[in-house]
């Protein structure tokens, strides 16, 4: 049995690496155990990436807890979900990594965040210096997609691996006749932080393009808001294009409010450019739910979605490509109902629970043969 012990946040607050290592640590295995030691930086989602006096204190005791937890579970193989490219996210890493990683035979970095290379020519000389120390050399390194997985050979890790996630499968049984029953206007779907990352404006834009042309459609907007200032620039930008009527935010969905989100949705649109996005856990969960996906070409989101043949991939910050798609969508059903069941046959066939954990146990039980 290899013992590996697990460093990351879980829930709360809920986001995609959150989720990927609460579902990992759910898991049953047979060859691996796993020890887990919890990040506890950010309570909510408006505190991730961000500096608060607290998190001093949450540093020093996440230092210990490793230590601890490297010699109570005897664990050789430590896995660590590095940091996206922001200034304090990275910082936290070093501390942590260069503070233990010694311990450990083998490390493990898992990319659920994207573009961490791309902070380290804006580094002093120092802590680029530190960077290499923390990042460099892993034993594996594990990416979500293939487009993103060049951040592997920049850190020169000795093996990289492509290991798609994947969720257990709340779609099952639902269909699009079932999602649309009772509704006469088409409801196209947003979920994930309320920031500008993820094309919000683009989208509004693109919903007042819909809305000249004569389209009569509602969009649901769930999620938190990522700071009141972006919170009041939407609001006007809906003011202005007439869209009050038209565009909801019903808030962070949970549970059965969050699948009834997917299953009462009609089209699920994600125009991220988000700067750490790699393959954003929503586009799965709208697979499972046989959505038609709109999204855009932007980091490793074209792999996850690009050979279901069920997804329109458009350039990011284009509301008009994006209300073209949309429009698409909107006008066809019979394309609706082609392009949600050619999600979902990809969804079973790349990204179910099982496959993810069949995957992840078989990686950290090769690592001593690499």
């Amino acid at each position: 049995m290899e013992n590996v012990l697990i460093v990351g946040q879980t829930p709360p607050p809920v986001y995609g690496q959150a989720v990927m290592i609460q579902e990992l640590l759910e898991g049953e295995y047979e060859g691996i155990q796993l020890h887990y030691v919890r990040m506890e930086f950010s309570r909510s989602i408006d505190e991730v990436g961000i500096f608060h006096l607290r998190k001093l204190l949450v540093l020093l005791t996440t230092l210990a807890k490793i230590i601890v937890g490297r010699w109570k579970s005897h664990a050789e193989i430590l896995y660590y979900p590095p940091a996206g490219p922001k200034i304090i996210p990275v910082i936290r890493d070093i501390v942590l990594l260069i503070g233990t990683r010694w311990m450990f035979r083998y490390t493990v970095f898992h990319f659920h965040a994207a573009g961490l290379p791309e902070i380290y020519p804006s580094l002093p000389p120092v802590l680029k210096l530190l960077y290499n120390v923390a990042y460099r050399k892993a034993d594996l390194a594990i990416f979500t997609t293939k487009s993103t997985s060049s951040a592997g050979s920049e850190l020169e890790a000795k093996t990289v691996t492509v290991i798609p996630n994947g969720i257990p499968d709340r779609g099952e049984g639902h269909t699009p006749h079932d999602r649309r029953a009772g509704s006469e206007v088409p409801c196209i779907l947003f979920m994930g932080n309320l920031c500008e990352g993820k094309g919000l404006l683009t989208l509004i834009e693109a919903c007042s393009l819909l809305k000249k042309a004569g389209l009569s459609f509602r969009v649901v907007c769930a999620g938190t808001h990522d700071s009141d200032s972006f919170r009041g620039v939407m609001e006007e930008l809906i003011e202005k294009h007439g869209l009050a009527n038209v565009i909801s935010f019903p808030g962070v969905l949970r549970g059965e409010d969050n699948w009834n989100a997917f299953k009462n949705a009609d089209i699920f649109c994600l125009p991220s450019h988000y700067y750490a996005e790699s393959f954003p856990l929503v586009l799965i969960e709208a697979m499972s739910f046989q959505l038609p996906i709109v999204t855009t070409n932007w980091r490793g989101i074209p792999d996850g979605v690009g050979g279901s043949g069920g997804a329109f991939v458009v350039e990011p910050k284009e509301p008009k490509l994006l209300a073209e798609s949309l429009e698409s969508l909107l006008r066809d059903s019979d394309l609706r109902a082609t392009m949600g069941r050619k999600n979902r046959a990809w969804f079973c066939d790349h990204y179910t629970i099982e496959k993810y954990r069949e995957r992840m146990e078989r990686a950290l039980l090769e690592i001593r043969t690499l």
